[in-house]
């Protein structure tokens, strides 16, 4: 079965956005080494205070390190630090959702054309009918909050679980702060799939809202990127929605709409199913 025309150009949209989604995640990637870097140099002096008191004769503890002057000092540092980077990759990922409104926006008008086999006339929305979403998570929470919210107490538990097992396994000062900093890397991880999921739904959100004001556009069908889908996903490949219904995602999720225009075929693609 050959694609159909709009599918393919919904496909090379979906490959522009990833490309700029890429470079969001660098910047925040960027902004992140800023921080370890910025907690690089308490972290190797309480590692190597927690290593002599060992060697000392201490048993060292978890109790002990939250009593440390030194733990005290990195602990502040790292609940400024965590602010600052919040706030910065809200800021960051709130750019990354414009970029995503106007790709999504275009993406849908294209469709829209290449669905016909004449430019119909139909009503083009822009970015001032979907941007209210900017700065804000699908349930309506400032980017920031969520991004504070997914850090919790974890660094500096992590910090505390890490000296007390490398201390304990004999490791050398180097080896325990690589640990601490490898542990800190899952509220990365947590920022990255925050930014991820609200930038490619305000994609979603342009390309399902353009559709529904176009006054051409009956409904649409889920589009799954096949190359990174999930089995989930894969099995909903051609779902069809009215105008009025929302396409949700999970995280991380870079489904896509495929517009169905009144009057005309079925848009048609090799499905995971067929």
């Amino acid at each position: 079965m050959a694609d159909s025309k709009v599918v393919d150009v919904i496909r090379a949209h979906r490959l522009a956005m990833s490309l700029k989604e890429a470079e969001t995640l660098r910047e925040l990637a960027l902004r992140w080494l800023q921080l370890e870097r910025a907690l690089e140099a308490n972290i190797n002096a309480l590692t190597n205070e927690m290593i002599r008191r060992m060697l000392a004769g201490e048993t060292i503890t978890p109790s002990m390190i939250r009593r440390a002057e030194r733990y005290q000092i990195l602990k502040a540092q790292a609940e400024r630090e965590i602010i600052k980077y919040s706030n910065d990759a809200a800021q960051i990922i709130a750019d990354g959702q414009t970029t995503a409104l106007e790709q999504g926006l275009q993406t849908a008008q294209d469709a829209i054309v290449s669905s016909t086999d004449f430019e119909k006339m139909f009503n083009k929305i822009n970015i001032g009918a979907v941007d209210s979403m900017v700065g804000f998570a699908g349930d309506g929470s400032p980017l920031v909050a969520l991004l504070l919210d997914s850090f919790g107490t974890e660094i500096t538990e992590k910090i505390i679980d890490s000296l007390v097992n490398g201390v304990a396994q004999g490791l050398g000062a180097d080896a325990v702060a690589r640990d601490i900093a490898g542990d800190l890397g899952g509220s990365f991880d947590r920022s990255l799939v925050i930014a991820r999921t609200e930038i490619n739904r305000s994609y979603r959100s342009a390309s399902t809202e353009q559709y529904r004001q176009s006054g051409v556009v009956s409904g649409f069908m889920r589009l799954v990127a096949r190359d990174e889908a999930c089995l989930a996903c894969l099995a909903l490949d051609g779902e069809r929605f009215e105008t009025a219904d929302e396409m949700d995602d999970h995280p991380n999720g870079r489904c896509t709409c495929v517009p169905i225009i009144a009057g005309e075929p079925l848009p048609e693609w090799e499905k995971a199913e067929d």
